[in-house]
């Protein structure tokens, strides 16, 4: 019996100092901290610059001069109408600014069927005329060449516009003739003035430096303080049994 007792005192010694001795470890915990990051915002600011401007312009109108005209009574390749087809050729001179040219038509030609077009001839050249306008045998080796070189210059020259003739047609071709320093007309009609006139419209303006001012958004970088969260590591003493059950 003395040594159970003996025993028994020693475990509750054991205990007592298990339960009053204290262990250290590590915890997460989540704390907040801010860091400086920057916006963009804009404000306004006035500005004033030197830039090329029109400072002055001139307006006219010029009647432009027939350069040449010829007639073959046969149809050109891809055209409809009842009469054959007359050719007009006109050339822009002096070069302006801007260009517009105004073509009206005749009302004799808008009453009959056929059509009329305009193409932009500044790369190919003036149209020739037909060797031989009225035979429609074709067979001379100029004929046959004339014919090729009318169905290249219809295939590669821009078309600057097209008016189809007959019963409310319109009476007027209007294009931009900018980059256009020559230009060639073809109508078939029966219509030997089926062009009435060819106007062109021109501007002549002045380029140079010119003081502008406005306002202008401009950005700029604010500081603000964002809040984030991250997780660290704190040391904490707790009881050994507490350490031990994981509490």
């Amino acid at each position: 019996m003395r040594k159970f007792g003996i025993l028994f005192c020693v475990l509750v010694v054991i205990s007592l100092l298990l339960v009053t001795s204290c262990v250290t470890r590590q915890i997460p915990v989540v704390e907040t901290y801010y860091e400086t990051e920057y916006k963009t915002e804009y404000r306004t600011e006035p500005y004033t610059e030197t830039v090329n401007a029109v400072i002055s312009s001139k307006q006219g109108t010029t009647y432009l001069n027939l350069q040449t005209k010829w007639y073959t009574d046969v149809l050109a390749p891809g055209f409809e109408g009842s009469g054959g087809t007359y050719y007009y050729d006109y050339i822009i001179e002096p070069v302006h600014s801007k260009n517009q040219v105004e073509i009206d038509l005749s009302q004799g030609a808008q009453e009959q069927s056929g059509m009329v077009r305009v193409y932009d001839l500044s790369s190919n050249g003036p149209i020739p005329p037909r060797p031989t306008p009225f035979k429609k045998i074709w067979i001379q080796p100029s004929e046959l060449d004339w014919l090729s070189n009318l169905n290249a210059t219809l295939s590669t020259a821009p078309m600057l516009g097209e008016v189809q003739l007959g019963s409310g047609a319109a009476n007027q071709i209007v294009f931009d003739a900018n980059n256009v320093r020559e230009f060639g007309i073809l109508a078939t009609t029966w219509d030997a003035y089926a062009i009435r006139s060819v106007k062109l419209i021109w501007t002549d303006e002045v380029i140079g430096p010119k003081t502008v001012t406005g306002e202008r958004q401009v950005p700029y970088q604010v500081p603000y303080q964002a809040e984030k969260q991250r997780t660290v590591y704190k040391t904490e003493t707790v009881p050994f049994w507490d350490a031990l059950l994981g509490r």
